[in-house]
């Protein structure tokens, strides 16, 4: 009779579930892309990003048994719009995975726990379940400098498998319940210039007397909306004043200026001069078209140096 009542117990203990506690939080993460100019934005080169989408079950036992569910219902405050207070605009996409092939809709629902999704992220263990959010800018619109943001708000509602019998096999305790996560999208752009400036040529003369002006342009642009003033470096003078000078390399120099197009107004760094062009405000051009005009001179005034090639390298400096 006691051998009976021992086998009766044992087989109880078999037949009893593996229960363990687990648990579902939600949390309000947020989502920043890297900081770059709006250039980035219109070359395409803001980098995708990955974060967690803000729900994340604990416990010693977690299983995808059963009916199980993770789901996650978005919405968009500016329907998947990164905006600034400046009015700007840039499309941007949100995905469950990192390949962008589970992306959200407006007001759409993904189960994380889809069987497919679940083995392309690899994110449930016996210990934990964090589902993941990936987004990426899908625009390149020419837009102002400034702090781009959305808002994404996630309803969403699980029943997660937290216990199974001893084989393993069946889930007999679930939890369920459901929770708002609410996402902050943010792109922080500066402002950024595009500059052209094309070597001056003087050509050749036997006397420093009998070199002529020379009317040029650097062609300049930066982020539309922002303004910027152009000036023009001493050279390897260190002073632009009373004269630039070029040499030959042996000790030689010419004498020579630059001047705003009045032909007499030294232009360097002391005097930056405000964009002439667009109002006096880029346009986001990447290719530069604004026209900066000077004029170079010769000092007519000077003995003539030997003869060769006379050289100076001159920094155009865009401040914005």
């Amino acid at each position: 009779m006691p051998m009976i009542r021992l086998l009766c117990a044992l087989l109880l203990a078999l037949g009893t579930a593996g229960v363990a506690d687990a648990t579902c939080l939600v949390s309000s993460p947020s989502l920043a892309f890297a900081a770059g100019s709006t250039y980035d934005v219109k070359a395409s080169a803001v980098a995708n990003i990955s974060g967690k989408a803000g729900l994340a079950c604990t416990g010693s036992v977690l299983n995808v048994l059963g009916t199980s569910y993770a789901r996650a219902t978005m919405t968009s405050l500016n329907g998947f719009a990164l905006k600034s207070a400046s009015g700007g605009s840039i499309p941007f996409q949100v995905a469950a995975d990192q390949n962008f092939s589970y992306p959200f809709t407006q007001g759409g629902t993904i189960d994380y726990y889809n069987s497919t999704l679940l083995s392309v992220l690899n994110i449930v263990n016996p210990n934990s379940f964090v589902p993941p959010l990936s987004a990426r800018i899908t625009g390149a619109p020419n837009i102002p400098a400034g702090t781009y943001t959305d808002t994404l708000t996630i309803q969403w509602s699980w029943k997660v498998c937290n216990g199974v019998d001893v084989s393993g096999v069946v889930c007999v305790a679930y939890e369920t319940g459901t929770g708002t996560t609410t996402i902050q999208v943010v792109l922080v752009l500066s402002a950024d210039c595009r500059i052209n400036a094309p070597s001056v040529s003087f050509g050749t003369a036997p006397l420093a007397s009998q070199f002529q002006p020379v009317a040029q342009a650097v062609l300049v642009d930066c982020s539309t909306g922002s303004s910027y003033k152009v000036s023009f470096s001493s050279g390897s003078n260190g002073s632009a004043r009373p004269w630039r000078t070029m040499t030959d390399g042996a000790g030689h120099v010419l004498q020579y200026n630059i001047y705003r197009t009045d032909g007499a107004t030294i232009w360097d760094e002391s005097n930056p001069l405000p964009s002439s062009a667009n109002n006096g405000v880029g346009s986001g051009s990447t290719t530069p078209n604004q026209m900066q005009s000077y004029v170079a001179k010769v000092n007519s005034a000077q003995s003539t140096p030997p003869a060769g090639t006379y050289t100076d390298t001159v920094n155009v400096i865009i401040s914005f």
